[in-house]
């Protein structure tokens, strides 16, 4: 029986569990206009037809985190190796890459890729938790366009600043709202919408769809949205911790003031950031 093995650090995380071998959005002038990618794809975990129980408590969703305040965590403005509650993924489910998770949802993720490996479907995590300092040199780096998004330089497209912040917000959160920064959503398999389209990411797809509720997790950007980022087949959230988190902390402890420290912050706070972009998910995760 072959077992996970952390990558590296410190790891919360059994070492028992078996492990098998094995777009198209129109902008308008007002909010972006959704279509399905898939017709008759039957999109459970991302509609929140069907919800997972919020078995932490909101009380505890955010007393258990030390040694940093709630609104650092919030804002992605900690270290995750040193704070408690979160643990590194095992390689098994990284494919070599360094991740964390708060603790609870990392064991509900092996579970679920546990059962979907048994199905067949490959799920490998590509990104987990951001920090600020991550999220930020993202974001930097298409304002700048010394990093291309979906193969174009924003910076040259969109000479207007506050229209190139717009484009960097169709697929990239601003720092300080991303959903990365709290350790509940992780990245599965590629960036690439065409990936999910066919083949192997078609069948991982429909799987989730179908399954990923069972194991807390929703998509976060599903295609039946009125604004927001685009649809992204790849990003998924563990709902009990991260629904109170958004619904009951986010919005009461993070204000415009605390959007600052990257390029364009100033552009990004007079644009409706806190209702399209962290607002702006499944109905499950509200």
């Amino acid at each position: 029986m072959k077992t996970w093995i952390p990558c590296a650090g410190k790891s919360g995380l059994r070492t028992s569990w078996p492990v098998a071998d094995h777009a198209p959005m129109r902008r308008k002038h007002g909010p972006l206009m959704f279509r399905l990618l898939v017709p008759g794809l039957l999109l459970l975990a991302a509609s929140g037809g069907q919800e997972a129980q919020e078995g932490s408590g909101t009380e505890l969703v955010l007393n258990n985190l030390f040694p940093i305040d709630p609104k650092a965590y919030l804002l992605g403005q900690f270290q995750p190796d040193t704070t408690t509650d979160f643990v590194l993924l095992p390689c098994k489910l990284t494919a070599g890459r360094t991740a964390y998770l708060r603790s609870e949802a990392a064991e509900a993720l092996q579970r679920m890729v546990q059962a979907a490996r048994d199905a067949g479907i490959r799920l490998t995590v590509i990104s987990a938790t951001r920090t600020f300092k991550q999220q930020r040199a993202i974001w930097n780096s298409k304002f700048t366009g010394s990093r291309r998004s979906r193969g174009r330089n924003l910076a040259r497209e969109y000479p207007d600043s506050t229209e190139r912040c717009r484009a960097i917000l169709q697929y990239s959160s601003a720092p300080g709202t991303s959903r990365h920064h709290w350790g509940t959503d992780v990245d599965f398999n590629s960036t690439d919408p065409a990936y999910w389209r066919t083949g192997s990411g078609l069948a991982a797809l429909h799987w989730l769809g179908h399954n990923a509720h069972e194991y807390g997790f929703f998509m976060a950007y599903p295609p039946d949205r009125d604004y927001g980022h685009r649809y992204e087949p790849w990003h998924w959230s563990y709902q009990p911790l991260a629904r109170p988190l958004l619904r009951d902390h986010y919005h009461r402890l993070v204000s415009d003031e605390d959007l600052d420290g990257f390029l364009g912050a100033e552009l990004v706070r007079r644009l409706p950031w806190r209702e399209w972009y962290v607002n702006g998910v499944s109905k499950a995760l509200r």
